[in-house]
């Protein structure tokens, strides 16, 4: 079982470090700030997934008053990323950068005009979910799990943005196993380190289908070249999809 005090514990530290990397960003920019940010909101999201299946509680209400923050984090992150992923592969035109900068410029600027109230929605989600919270049978967080790992064998055959929605839901196993009993994981029998090289793997193949999308056709881009390396990463991705469900558990 998962109990109400060992829940409280991690949605209190959360929040605590959720708003922590808030007040950073919101001071000086750090994009290393940002990124902690998102993770922390990544984790909670994925640990009310499980909630909402298992309780009657409002907890995916409450994370509701979150989305705006995730949203606006993500359009700086994205805009960041796009420019240090064209640069792994080649150069790029002093005029993409200068675009991408931009973007990147304009969604800070709109953050810092709305931090206060990311701080206040941060603070109410956090208070709302510490007050639903209730204690959580094993059964069903095992029925969780073993419902995921069908979607995710499901998604792991199609391409696109269903492939990369596989990737999210296996970090989301991940996240959430780090809130439950050691018992309770062992019994679930995971095979950490083969999902983390999958999710890792999707990735990298994401990755370059953005920049191939993205900036192939360009001027000075080499449009074969990215294609040949996205088919290789995807095909990476294929070979260690094969068999998912015996290679998720551990044997």
């Amino acid at each position: 079982m998962l109990t109400k005090k060992r829940q409280k514990k991690y949605l209190t530290k959360k929040e605590k470090d959720l708003l922590v990397q808030l007040h950073a960003f919101s001071e000086s920019g750090d994009s290393e700030a940002l990124h902690r940010l998102r993770l922390d909101l990544k984790k909670v999201k994925a640990f009310v997934q499980m909630v909402k299946e298992c309780t009657a509680k409002r907890a995916s209400k409450d994370m509701d008053l979150l989305k705006k923050l995730f949203r606006q984090a993500g359009k700086i992150r994205d805009a960041g990323n796009m420019l240090q992923l064209l640069e792994r592969f080649h150069s790029v035109p002093p005029e993409y950068k200068s675009e991408q900068d931009q973007l990147r410029i304009t969604a800070a600027r709109e953050f810092h005009q709305h931090a206060q109230d990311y701080y206040k929605q941060g603070r109410k989600a956090g208070r709302r979910l510490l007050a639903d919270v209730q204690a959580i049978r094993t059964r069903c967080i095992k029925d969780w799990y073993a419902a995921r790992l069908i979607k995710i064998a499901v998604l792991l055959t199609a391409s696109g943005d269903l492939l990369h929605e596989a990737r999210k839901k296996i970090k989301e196993l991940l996240y959430v196993q780090r809130i439950l009993p050691a018992p309770l994981v062992a019994g679930i029998g995971l095979n950490n380190d083969y999902l983390d090289r999958l999710q890792e793997a999707i990735g990298e193949w994401h990755d370059m289908v953005i920049i191939v999308t993205t900036y192939a056709g360009r001027e000075g881009a080499d449009s074969q070249a990215m294609v040949r390396a996205c088919k290789e990463k995807e095909a990476v991705v294929r070979g260690l999809a094969g068999d998912f469900h015996l290679r998720a558990h551990l044997t």
